[in-house]
């Protein structure tokens, strides 16, 4: 009756866990295996989120929806260079009350990374287990960006560096050479000494060099500029038909015909801003990318046996109710000591796709946790551990800017040293022994990574990564249940059928901390088996 049970429920365990992901390092995971046998699995996990645990400028900590980076009821905020386009404007135009007006934007982003572990364990000795892991790794962020345009006030066309760079290049090189000209002519004009020619002459060479520099920042300073027909458009024609005036009067020649903004961006060309030549982004489009699988850092791994009465050939068996049954209806208990090297073989986020999630670090981490297990008679059990990790430094690319700037320019990426936090994992788990091979349990996990250093490889004065630092300490709250399976302990104690492992487990962050701590919802699943190649037969002495 109970081995038909145990496979029912065994059957139920593997349907279940063929639909979940596969497994990350677990924390309360202390098993061994057997001398002389290698265990064989593939794990899974799949974490999915769309909020996180954010912080507003004055500290105050609030649940964030990610889609909250894209959206803003006039849309500048998502271009850092707006300010520097108004500022450009009103010094050119003289319109010190001006503002672009563009239109508003709503977002709505969701990330989820799958993994898939496959590894080899190998028991060395009774006490000792070492191993290696090689994660596969997907990553994805859906976006869903819907741009509204402002029909009525909007001032604003798409940038003619994207729509016809020609014509920008031809104007800001006319604007150059005047720049150029009228300085030479105001050297002429002031070789005999100060006079009212002189000073005009000077005047038109700062006019006409300002000039040249203002359009060069505002040209470059966003993939906007002011659309034909507005206040700003004609202002700015204005005093470029101006300045040319002025340089032809001096016999300088004149300027090439203002480029301006002619095309109305739509709601479908928001998207594709950030990867269209001229931009200043150069980045992927804001949309949903499919991810393809691709190999994380693998991990090198031993865990030692310290403690234990529950595996057999530890402490001898105790008979209850006429059989000979592990582990002992006293209390029994497991502890063991673990050790992990994550090797830098994945691959980092790449600085030009927006909302990267990256399939790994790649750089070098240590860890070292314990794990304790204790069993009171046959149905009560209670797990828990813990782990501590330090994370060594590599050199990375990226933008420098805010974790909420998520079209950061061209121009601010970088090489950086980076060094992310250590980190400390724990958590606990009561269990309920459904059968000797069946465990329901309860959990609670808790993690905490410091803040990560980043310093610019070629310090520049120009940027700073301390922006970059503020909001990546990390703190999660965690709780969850699974189901186990796993008959090895049975079947060293003399039990029938094949040594293996199953497990299935749904965690949910419900507390976090950090800026940037995402709001995961986890389902974890795995197989393991287990192939005899030296040693007895049985562990059971």
């Amino acid at each position: 009756m109970r081995s038909s049970l145990n496979a029912a429920l065994l059957a139920a365990v593997l349907a279940s866990a063929a639909m979940a992901s596969a497994t990350a390092a677990q924390v309360l995971d202390d098993t061994m295996v057997p001398r002389g046998r290698v265990r064989l699995q593939t794990n899974g996990i799949f974490d999915a989120w769309d909020r996180r645990f954010g912080r507003l400028p004055d500290g105050t900590e609030r649940m964030e929806k990610l889609g909250e980076d894209l959206t803003d009821s006039t849309s500048l905020s998502l271009f850092p260079g707006m300010p520097t386009l108004r500022n450009t404007m009103r010094g050119i135009t003289g319109i010190s009350d001006y503002e672009p007006v563009l239109g508003s934007t709503d977002g709505r982003i969701t990330q989820d990374v799958s993994r898939i572990e496959v590894g080899a364990h190998v028991g060395v000795l009774d006490w000792l287990t070492v191993g290696l892991v090689v994660p596969w790794i997907r990553t994805r962020t859906a976006i869903d960006v819907v741009f509204f345009p402002d029909s009525v006030n909007g001032n604003l066309g798409v940038n003619p560096t994207i729509t016809n760079a020609a014509a920008v290049n031809t104007f800001l090189a006319s604007a150059g050479n005047a720049g150029t000209l009228a300085a030479q002519y105001a050297t002429t004009a002031c070789a005999a000494g100060p006079s009212a020619s002189c000073s005009a002459a000077q005047d038109l060479s700062a006019r006409a060099t300002g000039f040249h520099g203002a359009m060069e920042t505002a040209y470059s300073a966003t993939p906007f500029f002011p659309r034909v027909g507005s206040v700003a458009a004609s202002a700015l024609a204005a005093e470029a038909a101006a300045l040319s005036a002025a340089l032809g009067a001096a016999g300088l020649g004149g300027l090439a015909p203002l480029a301006l903004g002619t095309a109305v961006l739509t709601s479908e060309g928001f998207p594709l801003l950030p990867s269209q030549p001229g931009s200043g982004i150069g980045a992927s489009p804001l949309r949903t990318r499919p991810g393809i699988y691709g190999a994380g850092d693998i991990e090198l791994s031993a865990r030692v046996r310290l403690l234990d009465n529950l595996t057999p050939g530890w402490t001898p068996p105790v008979r209850y109710g006429g059989q000979e049954r592990i582990p002992h209806p006293g209390l029994g208990y497991r502890v063991t000591a673990s050790f992990m090297a994550r090797l830098p073989t994945g691959v980092p986020i790449d600085p030009d796709i927006l909302l990267d999630v990256g399939r790994a670090d790649a750089q070098l981490d240590l860890e070292g946790g314990v794990t304790a297990t204790l069993r009171f008679g046959r149905r009560v059990g209670l797990t828990a551990g813990g782990r501590y990790a330090t994370q060594g430094s590599a050199t990375v690319t990226r933008r420098v800017a805010g974790p909420e700037q998520l079209m950061a320019p061209l121009w601010t990426r970088r090489e950086l040293t980076w060094k992310p936090g250590s980190y400390v994992s724990a958590g606990i788990a009561p269990t309920l022994y459904l059968a000797d091979a069946l465990v329901l349990h309860g959990e609670y996990r808790f993690f905490r990574k410091g803040r990560d250093d980043f310093e610019l490889v070629s310090p520049d004065g120009v940027l700073d990564p301390v922006v970059m630092e503020i909001e990546s300490g990390v703190k999660l709250h965690q709780v969850g249940a699974g189901l186990r399976y796993d008959s090895v302990v049975p079947w060293l104690g003399g039990g029938s059928g094949l040594p293996m492992e199953v497990h299935l487990r749904l965690l949910h962050t419900f507390d976090g901390s950090g800026g940037h701590a995402p709001q995961v919802t986890k389902v974890e699943g795995g197989l393991r088996l287990f192939r005899r190649f030296w040693g007895p037969t049985r562990e059971v002495r």
